[in-house]
């Protein structure tokens, strides 16, 4: 807090920023994954040298009342070290995005079109109105935390405000993904125009923002190249290094994420139902854990499957990471980066993953982790580093030291600061008078 501290010294007038997220986190003790981290780091950002307002707009059985926001800045202050005045409104249950009834194919297109939650959650006259009133407090600025939080300032052309965007994910190409994914359906070659869609929404989203935050340089330069997006900057997914822990005698293996997100839910799966056989195969007294909130959302969870233990959520990382001698991420959907990977590798851990889930992460194949994306070749580097002890602890320790180079979350946090402020400060204050900005 000390560069507010200056700000009040100098007589400068502290900037204010709204944050807009359609992402609330109702239990902010168990909000730990890695959507979760990522809006945490940013917000901590922000209220070093803004007064922060957050517009949280939740599921429809969220208490929204006066009081409950004040839980929530009580809870932001004491789990995630951030001061911010927090307004609560509801997402919209309905579709309220209306054609003109002259509209070709009217019904069609609103179908396949329109009909995504992205264009939806947040367009109602509700959810424009909670927004019109954060507006009404004059921000300097305005901050919205992915991509389906975007619709209000789309919709607003009353916003004269710097906007800035962290388009975690690229939703078109995670979605698609997902269809490759699904079982083969007549419908599928129509499903595809959604993904058209979210491509068309990031375009504009990106062209109305001042800055487009994403997480890796590969998606930097693809926004660049694929969607002709100016502004865009990588910051990538950062925590705080953990300690690290000593290689586990044992082979246990390690899978963790949320799995309300489907591409975790299918990652779990095909671990559990295609490569966990091929290595109890080799090593019979080989563990699975599958860490992780709503493990029911997990296809195989109903099974019996020998060796895997299923632990839902676990608030001890610490101790986790102590029990696992390899972390496992057999990724085959979605995008962004993992921060499940950069975790494990703050911890020391070899990590195994396939190439979507090693995408966009500066870990190198064979030195800092393996990639390899067919369940044989999975099995076998997993066996591997259980039967070579050098080797398992080799990746672990490169690992580690590349996770403290680069997504260590004080540099991260720098970096989202000096974007900002650049962007916001610059015209308005000397830059050799602003020690914020030169800090």
């Amino acid at each position: 807090m000390k560069w507010r501290h200056i700000f009040r010294e100098k007589g400068w007038r502290i900037m204010k920023i709204l944050f807009v997220t359609s992402t609330c986190p109702e239990n902010i003790q168990v909000c730990t994954h890695g959507i979760f981290q990522r809006m945490r780091m940013f917000l901590e950002a922000l209220s070093m040298f803004a007064d922060l307002e957050i517009l949280f707009y939740a599921s429809q059985s969220t208490d929204i009342s006066p009081e409950a926001a004040g839980r929530m800045e009580r809870a932001l202050a004491e789990h995630w070290g951030c001061t911010a005045s927090v307004n609560l409104a509801h997402r919209s249950p309905h579709y309220t995005v209306d054609l003109p009834s002259r509209f070709p194919f009217g019904d069609y297109i609103r179908e396949w079109w329109f009909l995504h939650p992205f264009f939806y959650w947040l367009s109602g006259p509700e959810q424009l109105l909670a927004f019109d009133r954060c507006l009404e407090r004059k921000p300097d600025a305005i901050f919205v935390h992915r991509l389906n939080s975007f619709y209000p300032v789309l919709a607003n052309r009353k916003v004269e405000q710097p906007v800035f965007f962290d388009l975690d994910d690229i939703e078109h190409k995670s979605f698609a993904r997902g269809l490759m994914q699904a079982p083969s359906r007549r419908s599928k070659p129509l499903q595809y125009l959604k993904a058209l869609s979210l491509m068309w929404l990031e375009r504009r989203a990106a062209a109305r923002s001042q800055r487009t935050f994403v997480c890796s340089e590969t998606d930097r330069k693809y926004l660049t190249t694929r969607l002709r997006a100016s502004g865009v900057i990588a910051i990538p997914n950062a925590i705080e290094i953990p300690v690290g822990v000593e290689l586990q005698p044992a082979a246990t293996f390690l899978f963790i994420g949320t799995y309300l997100y489907q591409p975790n839910a299918q990652a779990a799966d095909h671990l559990v139902c295609d490569i966990w056989p091929l290595i109890r195969d080799r090593i019979p007294a080989a563990k699975l854990i599958i860490a992780g909130a709503h493990p029911e959302k997990i296809r195989s969870f109903h099974g019996r499957h020998a060796g895997v233990e299923f632990r839902g959520f676990v608030d001890d990382l610490d101790a986790l990471y102590r029990e696992v001698r390899v972390v496992c991420c057999p990724i085959r959907a979605g995008s962004g980066t993992r921060i499940k990977i950069i975790e494990a590798a703050a911890y020391g851990k070899a990590v195994v993953s396939t190439s979507i889930g090693a995408e966009g992460l500066d870990f190198l194949d064979g030195r800092e982790l393996l990639i390899r994306d067919d369940p044989d070749g999975f099995a076998r580097a997993c066996i591997d580093l259980v039967a070579d002890s050098s080797h398992c602890n080799q990746i672990g320790r490169a690992a580690r030291e590349k996770c403290s180079a680069l997504y260590g979350k004080c540099n991260t946090i720098r970096r989202i600061k000096h974007e900002i402020l650049d962007t916001c400060l610059l015209g308005m204050i000397p830059v050799a008078a602003n020690p914020i900005i030169n800090s």
